[in-house]
């Protein structure tokens, strides 16, 4: 910048306009966020009239002079650094690939969405600690007092919480093309029918009665992989989920050889989610769930289940579990993970997150909300999915604290058990959700409940045309965004 923007300088700040947003965000307390004179400064002239004047000089020049920024928090204080922050995240939306103003070529997007994939940040690791991620969602519920994190289109995660985080950015050529404006097909497939293709052993282990889970790698359940995987590429899905307790190492080989003598690159679908299982050997082992490329078998995620479950023994005797103990409770054997992984793709920012997880995510709920996470894909072994219970009301609770879109997807093997008199209601095997209310005026979600009848079917929903008839495809989510109607500060897309 040429002109001074206000008095002296008082101490020294980077100049990329990614690490000093890191710099002074970390500096504002946190404890002016739990009272209302931000929202004062927020909506006042003066603050939105610098905050411009800020953003246009990055623009222009690709920086913010350390001499203005010392100026102006020598003058102005907490203010002058949230004034600050408010210039830096209008620069830093053009070259979010969320965004309303992606592919403007301000501020040389161009050079720095190169160092957003090399890196995987946009600030420069070696200068400031944690990360800064472009935002692509936004809590689903009604803009009022709002948070930190909340007034800007970044997320800032802390080097603690980093931490905890494995992350990665599809580059381009690997990564499939997603229309902002446009609902993404979903596809869920049981995969499993019934406990005749579910290994479930109990024993005892370090004085605890436990529990495993695999499936039975018969032919019948290769051949009907087989007829899934075709299905798919004939759906129109973008996505595909599948459900808990799909893999071991030989089906994983499986899928994948299938995958190479099947590759279709005319095929819709590309972000395939093979489910979850014990892969990798160990004992016990994780219970992995494996994302891969469907073009090209790559691997694009894989995240270890992070919470064991307990079977209690009303569920045990519920579901009908073959050699199961009576009247104790078992908990799942396995190797729990440690880290949440997150995959940035044209579709948004994707995690998974393994059936018990969901219903514990306050556990990692930090990390996530940090990170602005957009989708959940959650595989789940368990009983139907029914309308407002454990599934809907977890999924909903992200959808409200995070904004994501969530999918669950569980197969038919428990509930096959089950008859229908002792557990009445409609049966699921998928259900998404996600924010209903693209302006956040409202608490609204959208869930969607489908149903699949087989093992080797695609869960349908049932939709109302406006002609009153009755028809049955497949859910749909929406591509993660960030839109300028949350950020008050933005100028409107176009305006610039």
């Amino acid at each position: 910048m040429t002109d001074p923007l206000t008095a002296l300088a008082v101490a020294p700040y980077p100049a990329d306009p990614a690490d000093l947003f890191v710099v002074l965000y970390d500096e504002l307390p946190d404890s002016l966020f739990r009272g209302w004179r931000v929202m004062e400064w927020y909506g006042s002239p003066a603050v939105q009239n610098l905050a411009t004047k800020i953003s246009d000089a990055v623009l222009e020049y690709g920086e913010l002079a350390p001499e203005d920024v010392g100026r102006i928090i020598a003058r102005d204080g907490d203010r002058g650094r949230f004034t600050i922050l408010l210039g830096l995240d209008i620069a830093l939306s053009h070259v979010n690939p969320y965004g309303p103003y992606h592919q403007d070529n301000a501020m040389s997007w161009l050079a720095y969405r190169a160092e957003y994939e090399r890196d995987h940040l946009l600030n420069n690791p070696e200068e400031t600690a944690g990360a800064l991620l472009p935002r692509c969602a936004y809590p689903g519920r009604p803009i009022g007092l709002r948070r930190k994190d909340e007034f800007f289109g970044v997320h800032r995660v802390l080097p603690e919480q980093w931490e905890l985080v494995e992350h990665r950015v599809l580059p381009p050529a690997k990564d499939a093309y997603v229309n902002r404006d446009r609902p993404v097909p979903v596809a869920c497939a049981p995969v499993l029918e019934s406990y005749e293709d579910v290994q479930v052993d109990f024993e005892e282990r370090h004085g605890m009665t436990v529990y495993r889970l695999r499936p039975r790698g018969s032919d019948a359940l290769r051949n009907r992989i087989k007829q899934i995987l075709d299905r798919l590429d004939e759906s129109g899905a973008r996505l595909a989920v599948l459900p808990e307790a799909t893999l071991d190492d030989d089906l994983l080989e499986h899928w994948r050889d299938l995958i190479w003598q099947t590759a279709d690159r005319t095929s819709p679908l590309r972000y395939l989610l093979l489910g979850s299982g014990p892969l990798g050997g160990g004992d016990p082992p994780p219970n992995r769930a494996v994302f891969l490329d469907r073009w090209t078998g790559e691997e694009i995620l894989v995240q270890d289940k992070l919470a064991c479950f307990i079977l209690d023994s009303r569920q045990i005797k519920l579901w009908r579990l073959p050699n199961a103990p009576a009247d104790v409770p078992a908990e799942e054997y396995m190797s729990p993970g440690s880290k949440v992984s997150l995959v940035d793709a044209d579709l948004g920012r994707l995690a998974v997150l393994v059936c018990e997880d969901l219903g514990r995510s306050m556990d990692w709920e930090r990390e996530l909300r940090a990170c602005g996470v957009s989708h959940l894909l959650v595989p789940i072994f368990s009983k139907p999915i029914m309308e407002y219970r454990w599934e809907h009301k977890a999924a909903e609770r992200e959808v409200t604290m995070l904004g994501s879109w969530v999918v669950v997807s569980n197969s038919l093997a428990v509930g096959h058990a089950i008859p229908a008199e002792v557990m009445k209601g409609e049966r699921f095997t998928c259900l998404v959700a996600g924010p209903d209310d693209l302006r956040r005026a409202t608490y609204e979600t959208s869930v969607q409940l489908g149903a699949a009848k087989a093992a080797d079917e695609l869960g349908l929903v049932e939709v109302k045309r406006e002609d009153g008839r009755i028809a049955h495809e497949l859910p749909r989510v929406l591509p993660g965004a960030v839109q300028d109607m949350w950020h008050e500060h933005w100028p409107a897309p176009g305006d610039r």
